[in-house]
């Protein structure tokens, strides 16, 4: 009987070992928070005996089934996945260089971030201080770390959905939620992939299909799907480091060209003002030279004037008697003497 054919009875695994392996995720999925004080005791004493390696596993797994829910969900429900695959997953992604190398940027950006926050808390103080406005950054939001799970506060309100938030548990030892994502899509799709073991109670009709879910082969899913995930990550760095570049760019050619447009402007502005001041010399120049000619035609008037009034008593004084009478006086009486 082929493995893709439907069968009237569960599988022995179903019946066996499934159970097992899904009391065992939710012994390591009720130490996630929200359970009871009672029920984490007993999960605590029933894990305390059984070693410190066993406790560890338990520790990945609950770490997992809240970085990657839908996969631990998956889990539950298929039931071949078990606290050592989890824990062998917790551990490949903690040794990639990847995500070493992200967690490593992420604690350096915090500790920028919260520099940054003493800093301008600093300023503020100093204005309260002084008696001057507290100043303010249009970029509040980038540098607090409410945002990406590390608020202080366990339980907050979205700003966006007005919500109830709960904050993350820490991670063990730094997380991605980037690589997260893209590792859980991939093991996701390689577990659903992966068919069942079908077998009859007696074993007669045991039939056993393809690759089966191994430890060995989920570390080589989790090895390529991180290679994967750092070339994309890589890229996406590089396609946002050249769209920063062309934001750049952009600006600067604004500026430039504010800068263009404004010299053309003053460019324009001085030339009207050059020509309207040389309309302005001409117009007082020829308002001089116009003034300059009537106080010469003016002063050649008066020098004629002045002439004829000498030339005219120098007539007076030298003329006959008998001509005397042909003399007008000058209180214009025009009678003879």
């Amino acid at each position: 009987m082929l493995y893709t054919e439907p069968v009237g009875h569960p599988a022995i695994e179903e019946l066996t070992v499934y159970p097992l392996n899904r009391a065992e995720l939710r012994l390591a999925d009720a130490f996630a928070g929200g359970r009871s004080a009672v029920e984490r005791t007993a999960v605590e004493n029933a894990t305390r005996g059984r070693g410190a390696a066993y406790v560890a596993r338990v520790r990945h797994t609950t770490e997992m089934s809240w970085r990657m829910p839908v996969l631990f969900s998956a889990a539950l429900d298929d039931g071949r996945m078990t606290v050592d695959h989890f824990d062998a997953l917790w551990r490949r992604m903690d040794r990639h260089p990847c995500v070493r190398a992200e967690v490593d940027s992420q604690i350096i950006a915090r500790e920028n971030r919260a520099a940054e926050r003493a800093r301008r808390e600093e300023l503020r103080e100093q204005a309260r201080e002084a008696g001057e406005p507290e100043p303010t950054w249009d970029d509040e939001g980038y540098h607090d770390d409410a945002w990406d799970g590390y608020s202080a506060d366990p339980v907050r309100r979205d700003p966006f959905s007005g919500s109830m938030v709960y904050r993350l548990p820490d991670p063990e030892n730094g997380r991605s939620s980037f690589l997260d994502e893209h590792v859980e899509r991939v093991l996701l799709d390689w577990l659903r992939d992966i068919p069942h073991r079908l077998s009859s109670p007696g074993g007669e009709q045991t039939t056993v299909p393809r690759p089966t879910v191994t430890i060995h082969r989920l570390r080589e899913a989790v090895d390529r799907a991180l290679d994967d995930a750092a070339e994309d990550l890589e890229r996406y760095r590089e396609q946002g480091q050249e769209m920063a570049e062309q934001a750049e760019q952009a600006d600067r050619d604004r500026l430039e060209a504010a800068a263009r447009a404004k010299k053309a402007a003053d460019t324009r502005a001085r030339k009207r003002a050059e020509r309207a001041a040389r309309r302005k010399a001409e117009k007082v120049r020829d308002a001089e030279q116009a003034a300059k000619a009537t106080k010469a035609t003016k002063a050649t008037k008066a020098a004629k004037a002045g002439t004829a009034a000498k030339a005219g008593d120098t007539g007076k004084a030298g003329i006959p008697v008998e001509d005397a009478a042909a003399v007008v006086p000058d209180d214009g009486d025009a009678r003879p003497f």
